[in-house]
């Protein structure tokens, strides 16, 4: 018994000093007794509420629980005494700036010294819900942008296909005015069709991008080293030169990698496509004591000074083509600053007309 006691008192001990060193909400709730027996610090910060709040009136926790979320708690607080049984569990917070909280809260029963009590862990799912829920809405939109595509795409196709045939079958008895007047329909048709296009993806990519960030710990110079190493095994290094530059050997920050690698990547493709063939494109790290400063830049043609001012704009901008005729939409850049911002950084740039063009962004360490 006494071996059962101490192992008991153990196993409390551990959960408590694990409750201490996370950013989760712990907690122990005596269901007899109507009060916690236990609470750490991320608890109160979830909620925001003070310790001595949550010890006088327990019943704060549910008087901030989304007023729609309050009857699935009231029956979920029901379900898990009725069943004592482990139960995960979902709601929402509603504070008081009228900002909602996803909450996940794992939870189960558990006895002992007399006591009979709710065990639990709360987690704050709020960017995770709120990503999922996007993710859905952007799926949906992009289904529907699918079935606008096929449905207004097949008629113009059709006419182009029809137009192509017949020059085909006739194309030995008809003058260069007829070919001439068929190969123009078919340009202008293809061209207005491929703008419609852009302009759905672009729209729907730039929405992907305003989806919140999940910020993880991540190495910048391993992860620029291997997108440089990336772009120099590609073709593109039989015309242009990729560097990377960083005096440190490690660079630790809290980003999403993925988003952010995105903006870089961007960033890279236009140098390339405004840069001659053996251009310089060099990537540049820099740590600062709360800061790391990011630059891309190159040796190329410049931006024109009619764009410069609206270059982050979100709305398209027809940006002129690359040097070999590529397509650019200002609205890359759009997307650029919006991950940037989401990251709560800075992007700036220098630029001059044949000379080059370098972007710098600062980051919160």
């Amino acid at each position: 018994m006494i071996d059962q006691q101490n192992n008991n008192v153990m196993q409390q001990d551990l959960f408590y000093q694990l409750g201490e060193q996370s950013s989760d909400g712990y907690f122990v709730y005596d269901v007899i007794d109507c009060k916690f027996l236990y609470f750490n610090a991320a608890l109160t910060g979830i909620w925001g509420l003070k310790p001595d709040d949550i010890r006088k009136s327990p019943t704060i926790l549910f008087d901030l629980v989304h007023p729609d979320d309050q009857e699935l708690v009231g029956y979920c607080f029901q379900e898990i005494s009725d069943d004592k049984k482990f139960k995960k569990y979902e709601f929402r917070l509603l504070l008081d700036d009228e900002k909602e909280k996803c909450l996940r809260v794992s939870i189960s029963p558990v006895t002992g010294s007399g006591n009979e009590a709710l065990c639990g862990i709360v987690e704050d799912v709020t960017v995770e819900t709120h990503n999922r829920i996007h993710i859905e809405q952007i799926n949906n939109r992009k289904n529907i942008a699918l079935e606008v595509l096929s449905h207004d795409l097949k008629e113009p196709f059709g006419m182009m296909k029809l137009a192509a045939s017949s020059m085909a079958n006739g194309i030995e008895g008809k003058n260069d005015e007829y070919l001439s007047e068929g190969l123009s329909f078919i340009i202008e048709m293809c061209e207005r069709n491929m703008k419609m296009v852009r302009s759905l993806i672009n729209k729907e990519f730039l929405k992907s991008a305003e989806v919140e960030i999940k910020k993880e710990r991540t190495d910048l110079v391993w992860e620029f080293r291997d997108l440089i190493r990336f772009y120099r095994r590609s073709r593109l290094k039989e015309n242009k030169n990729f560097s990377f530059n960083c005096k440190s050997d490690r660079i630790y920050i809290r980003m999403d990698s993925m988003k952010f690698l995105q903006v870089l990547n961007n960033l890279i493709s236009n140098a390339i496509k405004f840069t001659g063939d053996q251009g310089e494109i060099t990537l540049t790290a820099q740590e600062m004591d709360e800061t790391v400063l990011i630059s891309v830049a190159d040796n190329g043609c410049g931006i024109p000074e009619e764009i410069r001012s609206s270059l982050f704009d979100r709305a398209e901008q027809g940006l002129k083509r690359g040097l070999k005729g590529e397509e650019s939409h200002g609205l890359g850049m759009g997307i650029i600053k919006a991950i940037v911002d989401l990251h709560g950084g800075k992007i700036w740039f220098d630029t001059e007309i044949n000379k080059g063009t370098e972007f710098y962004i600062m980051l919160p360490k």
